[in-house]
């Protein structure tokens, strides 16, 4: 971190319920990890499920750190000032790290996306369109952080306060105006975003996942909301009326004298409409869709005029996720044109409804089968998903698919009914069974598969063989879908992480039946 950064510790902590150090000392950064401490940083020791961090103090020490921030009273002999929380630290790191890097949200266009499934993509697509705007921004979440061509260290959807406040201030430092962040339910529910404010918070939908962390419907959508609370004065939410949850959020919100705009796909069934005829509430529509395998055409109806968009993704639920971003561009004031700049660039992101090809490659054949990589890990997500290619399918749906282990176990006998119901050919196999047995897990996923009534389901608990075997009995006009894993580009067995991506296995396949070897 730059040595500009210079907060005397004292002011660092003022108003915050901790006591402050006899000598006068400078924080230049604030860290979480004492892995990853540098000099002249304040450690802060969390007490996580399966580390503490107080037990890494005289790492830290060794790392340069200059104060250590933890519950409780200090190891023995330690050289730095220990400043002593009665309950533990995690709430106040968002503040402490807001404070250490100048509060970079309040120079930024701050955007918020949260929801079950399409953060990814609203997230790049908001982004995306600030950029055409000429409004530099940067992107924060699954796949990455980045601003411009330059990436950022981060493995978690959405970072520990620390890191985040500190990724912000690089960003704005190297010229970003914006900041588009995906905000997971369980950052929001561990106060990872605690002491970041919002200009534009965006809700995309909400389906059945993490019940392991949440344990219900109620609990998990109580910490989606959590961020619209993270507003702003003068912030704007955007909902995807997709569901009823949405619909619940808009109508709180709305009470609350929030300004809201909602957006939805004209004929989109199953939500009743928003009813409310205040200034609060604007109304984004997206009509006259067309979904074809090449792409989306439609149009995008807001209060000051439509406009056509077009854009390389395909399926009903990227439709969706256009029509959020649109909805988010009309909040943020961006034009149409940079909205239909954007929307036009967009090529699918890795691993969410990606297509497979072996277009260009000398030697090999246009392959028959259309083969798709997806994210999808969720009933919802995998009925979306499988909805989508069936609108594109000339044949057959074959869908390769799993669910991951020592995660919530009530939506495996759902993802195999949706499988069974929505997919001409369904394979279930391993996913990442973890520590967990895979047999056990398939197993599971085999009553909805047998539920739904579906005979030509197949059991392969080999992944590999799985997508192997789904390419090759694929007709003609099929097409082929791989979810549950994206572009992850490992299988964890057990407590292994063994090197394992859907994408590569897809193309060797396809290369063994369209191939050269396919021709002898």
């Amino acid at each position: 971190m730059s040595e500009e950064i210079s907060v005397e510790l004292s002011e660092l902590i003022r108003d915050l319920p901790l006591a402050a150090p006899k000598d006068a000392i400078e924080v230049h950064g604030v860290c979480h990890d004492s892995r990853q401490v540098e000099p002249g940083d304040l450690f802060v020791a969390l007490a996580g499920a399966s580390h503490d961090g107080r037990l890494y103090a005289q790492q830290a020490v060794e790392r340069g750190a200059v104060a250590v921030l933890a519950q409780g009273g200090p190891p023995a002999n330690l050289p730095i000032p220990w400043l002593s929380s009665r309950e533990d630290p995690r709430p106040l790191l968002g503040p402490v790290s807001a404070r250490v890097y100048g509060h970079p949200e309040r120079e930024l266009t701050l955007v918020g996306v949260t929801g079950t499934n399409g953060k990814s993509t609203v997230a790049t697509l908001i982004s995306a369109v600030q950029n055409a705007a000429d409004r530099p921004a940067g992107t924060i979440g699954t796949l990455g952080y980045r601003f411009g061509r330059r990436k950022y260290a981060g493995s978690r959807t959405t970072p520990e306060a620390s890191d985040l406040f500190r990724t912000l201030r690089q960003m704005r430092d190297e010229g970003a105006q914006a900041v588009t962040m995906e905000v997971s339910s369980h950052a929001l529910s561990l106060g990872r975003v605690t002491g970041a404010s919002y200009d534009l918070a965006v809700f995309t939908n909400l389906s059945r996942d993490h019940f392991d962390f949440h344990g219900d419907f109620e609990s998990y959508m109580a910490a989606k909301r959590r961020l619209f609370d993270q507003l702003k004065e003068g912030g704007v939410a955007v909902i995807h009326l997709g569901d009823a949850h949405a619909l619940a959020l808009a109508e709180d919100l709305l009470q609350r004298g929030c300004s809201v705009v909602t957006c939805q796909v004209e004929g989109s069934s199953g939500v009743s409409p928003l009813v409310w005829e205040g200034p609060e509430l604007v109304k984004v529509v997206v009509q006259g869709a067309q979904l074809q395998a090449t792409g989306t055409r439609a149009r995008v109806v807001t209060p000051d005029g439509a406009y056509e968009i077009q854009s390389p993704l395909v399926g009903r639920f990227n439709l969706e996720n256009l029509a959020t971003a649109a909805a988010a561009a009309h909040a943020l004031g961006l034009p149409p044109e940079a909205v239909q700049a954007a929307f036009a660039e967009q090529l699918p992101l890795p691993g969410r409804l990606e297509e497979v090809e072996l277009a260009g490659k000398e030697g090999f054949r246009e392959a028959s089968v259309k083969a798709f990589v997806d994210f999808a890990h969720t009933d919802a997500a995998l009925a979306a998903a499988l909805r989508s290619v069936k609108e594109i399918s000339q044949g057959q749906v074959l869908v390769v698919f799993g669910c991951g282990g020592d995660r919530d176990t009530g939506k495996r006998f759902l993802m195999g009914k949706i499988a069974g119901e929505l997919s001409d050919l369904p394979i279930v196999t391993s996913d990442n069974p973890r520590t967990e047995d895979p047999h056990s897990i398939i197993a599971a996923v085999e009553e909805g598969l047998k539920a739904s009534g579906n005979p030509q389901y197949r059991v392969v608990p080999d992944r590999r063989e799985a997508i192997h075997r789904a390419i090759a009995v694929a007709a003609p006009g099929s097409v082929v879908l791989v979810a549950g894993k994206g572009n992850e580009d490992v299988q964890l067995i057990g407590t292994q992480v063994l090197p394992f991506s859907d994408r590569k296995e897809i193309e060797q396949a396809l290369e063994e039946r369209f191939g050269p070897m396919a021709d002898r």
